[in-house]
C-alpha cells in the first residue's frame, strides 16, 4: 500500500530517507495530549496530584486521565525507539548521537532551570491557595519540601529518553565484543518476527504486565525525581525497544494500517476489563486481590500494546501525505509540551474559588493553555534559535497560523 509509512515502494526498494508524516504527526499528538492530561489532573476526584487540586472535581476527569495515560507515553517511547533506529540507519552512530545530544540533552539543560524556578514558585502559591484560599508564599504549607528541588517536572520524559540513548550507545559498544554469529542471530530473529504476530504481541504485553504488576494500577507512570526509577526505565524501555524492532520490520506498518481499527477495538476492550478488575481487586489484603490484580496487569499490558499498534497503523493510514498544517503542528509540539505547565497553572489558580463544574474549568484551562503555547511558539520560537534547537531548523519567515 504505497504511502502508508512503509519504507518500501511497489518495487521493493528501501526508502529509509523518506519522511514518515503519519508517525511525525502521531508523536506530536502524543506530546500535545500532555496539555489535556495535565489540565484534567487539576480536577480529579482521585488523590494523585500534589501541586494543585481545584475544589471542583469530576469523575469525567478521572476517566480522561486514565484513558490518555494508558497509551500516551508508551506510544511516545515506541516512536522514540523507531526514530532513533531510523537515525542510526540513515546517519550512522556518530551523527545519530550528535543529533540526540542536540535534540534531547541541550533542551533538557536549557529549559529545566527556568521551568523549575517557575513551577517551584507556582507550587508554593498553589499550596497557599489550596490551604487558605488566598495567594501567598508560605513554604511551610508544602507537604514534601524535597519535591521543590528533586524534580524534573514535565521534562522527565527527556530524562529517560537520554538514558535510553545512552543504553543504545552501551549496546553498540557491547556488540563489538560479542560473536558476530550471536548478533546476526538476534537480527534474524527480529527480522522474521512480524510486529503484528501473536508472539510479538504477547511478548510485549506480558512484559509490560510483569513490570506493571508491581504497581496497584497495573501499569507504570512517569517519575519526576532525579533518582531514576528501575520500573519506569524498564516499562517504557520495553516500548522504546518495541519501536526499535518495528523499524527493522517497518514493512509491517502496511499491515498495521489495515488492522488499525481492529486493534483499537481490542485496546478499548482490554482497557474496560482492566478498569473492572481495578474496581474489584480492592485492597492488597483482600481475598481476591491477587487474582484481580493479575488480570488487571495482563489486561492493561494487552491494552497498551494494542493501543500502540493501532495508533501507528491508523496515523500512517490517514496522515501519510505532507500537509502544511500537520507539519506546523508537529513542529510546535515539542515547545508546547515543554512550556505548557506554567500557563496552565497561571490560568487555573485564579479560578480556584469559582463555583462552576469541573468540566468548564478544564475546557477553559486546556484551550487557554494551548492557545498561549501556540502563540508563543509562533511569535517567539518558530523562527528563532530556540526553534532551531527544538526542531533542528529555523524557519526564515513567519507563516500564517493554520
Amino acid at each position: 500500500m504505497p504511502g502508508m509509512g512503509t519504507n518500501k515502494d511497489a518495487s521493493g526498494s528501501d526508502h529509509i530517507g523518506q519522511r514518515l508524516h503519519g508517525l511525525d504527526f502521531l508523536r506530536a499528538v502524543m506530546m500535545s495530549l500532555g496539555v489535556v492530561l495535565h489540565s484534567a489532573q487539576l480536577y480529579l476526584t482521585m488523590d494523585m496530584v500534589d501541586y494543585y487540586r481545584d475544589p471542583m472535581r469530576s469523575v469525567s476527569m478521572d476517566l480522561t486521565l486514565i484513558f490518555i495515560n494508558t497509551f500516551r507515553m508508551p506510544t511516545f517511547y515506541l516512536l522514540s525507539g523507531f526514530f532513533t533506529a531510523l537515525l542510526l540507519a540513515r546517519r550512522g552512530p556518530d551523527r545519530m548521537f550528535r543529533n540526540r545530544y542536540q535534540r534531547l540533552v541541550i533542551p533538557f539543560i536549557l529549559f529545566l532551570p527556568p521551568l523549575a524556578i517557575s513551577m517551584t514558585l507556582l507550587r508554593i502559591v498553589a499550596a497557599n491557595v489550596m490551604a487558605t484560599g488566598d495567594f501567598g508564599l508560605d513554604i511551610n504549607l508544602i507537604d514534601r519540601p524535597r519535591i521543590l528541588w528533586d524534580n524534573t517536572h514535565n521534562l522527565w520524559f527527556l530524562y529517560y529518553l537520554i538514558m535510553y540513548v545512552v543504553s543504545v550507545w552501551l549496546a553498540l559498544q557491547l556488540c563489538r565484543y560479542l560473536p558476530d554469529d550471536f548478533c546476526a542471530h538476534i537480527r534474524r530473529w527480529t527480522a522474521r518476527t512480524p510486529a503484528y504476530s501473536i508472539v510479538a504481541i504477547f511478548t510485549v504485553s506480558l512484559s509490560l504486565a510483569a513490570i506493571g504488576s508491581f504497581s496497584e494500577a497495573g501499569r507504570i507512570t512517569g517519575k519526576l525525581s532525579f533518582m531514576p526509577s528501575i520500573s519506569v526505565y524498564l516499562y517504557f524501555g520495553i516500548c522504546f525497544l518495541t519501536g526499535w524492532v518495528l523499524f527493522q520490520r517497518r514493512e509491517d506498518i502496511t499491515v498495521l494500517a489495515r488492522r488499525g481499527w481492529g486493534y483499537m477495538t481490542a485496546a478499548c476492550f482490554f482497557l474496560v476489563v482492566a478498569l473492572v478488575c481495578f474496581e474489584l481487586q480492592g485492597k492488597s489484603d483482600a481475598a481476591g486481590y491477587q487474582l484481580f490484580h493479575t488480570l488487571l496487569s495482563v489486561s492493561t499490558g494487552l491494552s497498551v500494546c494494542f493501543f500502540m499498534l493501532a495508533f501507528v497503523g491508523l496515523f500512517c493510514r490517514y496522515f501519510h501525505r505532507h500537509q502544511p498544517w500537520i507539519r506546523y503542528f508537529s513542529d510546535s509540539a515539542y515547545w508546547v509540551f515543554i512550556s505548557h505547565s506554567v500557563p496552565m497553572i497561571l490560568l487555573a489558580l485564579p479560578m480556584h474559588s469559582w463555583e462552576v463544574v469541573a468540566e468548564i474549568k478544564f475546557l477553559l484551562v486546556c484551550s487557554g493553555t494551548m492557545l498561549v503555547c501556540m502563540l508563543t511558539y509562533h511569535r517567539w520560537v518558530r523562527n528563532t534559535r530556540i526553534g532551531e534547537i527544538l526542531n533542528g531548523r529555523r524557519y526564515g519567515t513567519l507563516p500564517k497560523p493554520p
